[in-house]
C-alpha cells in the first residue's frame, strides 16, 4: 500500500499500524480478507433485523461484525459494533437503536475506504 491507501484506511478509522502488527507485514493478506469483507452480509443483516424488529438476529449480527471488524482493524465499526452488541445483550433496545445510523455511517465509511485502497 502506498502513503494514499495508508491516508485512506486512517481517514476511515481503520488502524494501519495494527494491520501490519496483526497480520506480520502481510499486507497482500490483508487485502484478501478486506476484498471478502466487502461481501460480509454482517452489516446487512444488522439493518434488517431492526427493520424486523428481530433484536435477538441483531444481537448475533452485530456481536459477528464485531469480531470481523475487529480482525480488519476497522476501529471505528468495532467499536460500535462492540457497543451495539453490549446493549442488545443487556436488553437495551434504545441504546441498540440510536447506535445504528452511527455504526451505518462508520461501516459505509471503511468499506468505501477499502474499495478505493483494492480499486472497486
Amino acid at each position: 500500500m502506498d502513503e494514499k491507501d495508508i491516508a485512506a484506511l486512517q481517514n476511515a478509522e481503520i488502524d494501519y499500524e495494527d494491520i501490519i502488527d496483526r497480520f506480520e507485514g502481510n499486507e497482500s493478506l490483508y487485502l484478501k480478507l478486506a476484498e471478502l469483507f466487502l461481501d460480509d452480509p454482517h452489516m446487512p443483516n444488522v439493518r434488517k433485523a431492526f427493520a424486523a424488529g428481530d433484536l435477538a438476529t441483531a444481537e448475533t449480527e452485530a456481536h459477528a461484525l464485531k469480531g470481523v471488524a475487529g480482525n480488519l482493524s476497522l476501529t471505528s465499526v468495532h467499536k460500535l459494533a462492540k457497543s451495539m452488541n453490549d446493549a442488545l445483550r443487556e436488553g437495551d433496545e434504545a441504546t441498540a437503536t440510536k447506535l445504528l445510523p452511527e455504526l451505518d455511517e462508520a461501516y459505509a465509511k471503511a468499506v468505501g475506504a477499502l474499495r478505493e485502497v483494492l480499486g472497486r
